[in-house]
């Protein structure tokens, strides 16, 4: 499937950034990184984001500090989490706090493409687990 969204990628990994961003615009997504909350709400503000995936801990600003201000002011933007950490206490914190989906590290691109795929139709809650 071809898309057009644009997909935001929230990650202090630039490896990991870059890695998503190439995968994802195989498939058509526009796709902007951010380092940090911080760059990624200046993205938000200056761009039309349709999705944004962030990882939970990074630096200057966290995953769920960054999903409450864009939820805030950007409440039908779908947020993907994703983290390596603690992942069964995270995913537990990131529906509590209205995350549209988590994905668990390490994943496969494919995976997190779906669940993108998920969340950018109205209404749908995914979870990716390991």
């Amino acid at each position: 499937m071809i898309s057009s969204k644009h997909i935001l990628i929230v990650d202090d990994s630039q490896d990991l950034t870059h890695v998503i961003a190439d995968f994802l615009g195989m498939y058509g997504y526009r796709v902007s990184t951010a380092r940090d909350g911080h760059d990624a709400l200046e993205c938000m503000n200056s761009e039309h984001i349709q999705v944004v995936v962030s990882d939970i801990h990074m630096p200057r600003m966290d995953g769920f500090t960054l999903m409450g201000e864009i939820k805030a002011k950007y409440p039908k933007v779908p947020i993907v989490l994703i983290t390596g950490f603690s992942i069964s206490e995270a995913q537990k914190l990131a529906f509590d706090r209205g995350a549209d989906a988590f994905v668990a590290k390490p994943f496969k691109l494919k995976e997190l493409k779906s669940v993108i795929e998920s969340v950018s139709q109205e209404g749908i809650t995914t979870a990716v687990r390991r």
